[in-house]
């Protein structure tokens, strides 16, 4: 047996049994906003503590965003199949630039959602985040190893983030991206249920 199956309780956890694994980003996402939150609490309620407690909270509050950004990527494409449109970008997305990948996220939603000003403003936010976040840690390097693929530091020397600050913010934001996806979720389900209307009329 090996040992990570020594015991098999109520602690066992599956991964991998979608069909379409594309389609798991959002729930991923959740995972890591989950457990930055969880560390994040923790700390801050604990009061001072080392500086390389907090290093894995910046990284899983980063790859939850990135992987809501790519989420909704992925989520839109699936809807515009069951809307019958045909030139639909379906590639994988295997950057980590938040920058590039905010810019597109609001791109495709709002030539979706022209008339959807909450979502505009939204929008505007969650790029600008990603723009500030893009300056703390470019290239996904920092907070996960001191030097990047160079070998150089990970981050700028000296770089200061305040937990709290950090934590309120992107709690907040992570959980309107969730919101999104449930709405890209219900158009998705709705126009699914016409597409196969008329596939079966």
């Amino acid at each position: 047996m090996a040992f990570y199956n020594e015991f098999n309780d109520y602690t066992n956890f599956v991964i991998s049994f979608s069909r379409t694994p594309k389609y798991d980003f959002g729930i991923f996402a959740q995972g890591y906003r989950f457990a930055a939150n969880s560390v994040a609490k923790e700390l801050i309620e604990n009061g001072h503590f080392p500086d390389y407690k907090a290093y894995p909270v910046v990284f899983l509050y980063r790859h939850a965003l990135e992987l809501h950004l790519k989420n909704i990527i992925y989520s839109v494409a699936k809807l515009l199949v069951f809307k019958g449109v045909e030139d639909i970008d379906n590639k994988l997305h295997r950057t980590h630039k938040l920058d590039d990948l905010s810019c597109k996220v609001k791109n495709i939603l709002t030539k979706l959602f022209p008339d959807d000003k909450e979502l505009h403003q939204l929008l505007k936010k969650v790029v600008l985040v990603a723009k500030e976040f893009s300056e703390i840690d470019s290239e996904s390097y920092g907070y996960r190893y001191p030097i990047n693929n160079r070998g150089e530091h990970s981050t700028k020397s000296n770089q200061y983030v305040n937990l709290r600050s950090l934590a309120t913010h992107m709690d907040n934001l992570l959980e309107q991206l969730e919101s999104i996806d449930c709405g890209l979720n219900i158009e998705t389900d709705i126009a699914q249920e016409i597409y196969e209307a008329f596939e079966n009329f």
